[in-house]
């Protein structure tokens, strides 16, 4: 069996994962968002459980929503008025940290989700994205020029 074969999610996952709280708000995911330029961001309740995602693509949506409603200058202060527990997403995959790469991936592409939070007993330990196989890919494609030489 091949190296590649045996890899888990654990080899590849950013085990420092930026979080929020689900009584934040909108406005605190986008600000989040932008300083650490992130895309999803994980939303946990007042258990430390993992109740749903942030993505970019919801912040959009509602900025969008907001600035029709109320006007571009209202933005970030009605932003700060939305919880996110009224916005996260619900419906999503997560993996465990001994989940095969090839099994996350694949999950990646059908739910055409950017993003899979990592579970281990019920425990956020990490989020693996399609940027780390990207990151993957560069570092395989790397090594083999190496070896080559």
């Amino acid at each position: 069996m091949s190296t590649a074969t045996r890899a888990r999610v654990a080899d590849i996952m950013t085990r420092e994962v930026i979080t929020l709280h689900h009584d934040q708000t909108l406005y605190d995911s986008r600000e989040l968002m932008g300083v650490h330029q992130i895309r999803h961001v994980p939303i946990l309740d007042e258990n430390q459980q993992l109740v749903g995602l942030v993505t970019q693509k919801i912040v959009l949506r509602e900025a969008l929503k907001i600035a029709e409603t109320h006007g571009s200058d209202q933005l970030s202060h009605r932003m700060g008025e939305i919880p996110l527990a009224d916005v996260l997403l619900r419906d999503f995959e997560t993996v465990s940290s001994d989940t095969p790469l090839i099994e996350a991936g694949r999950m990646l592409l059908s739910r055409r989700q950017g993003t899979l939070p990592v579970v281990d007993n019920g425990v956020l330990v990490g989020i693996v994205s399609h940027i780390d196989y990207v990151r993957m890919a560069i570092d395989l494609i790397e090594a083999e020029h190496a070896s080559a030489d």
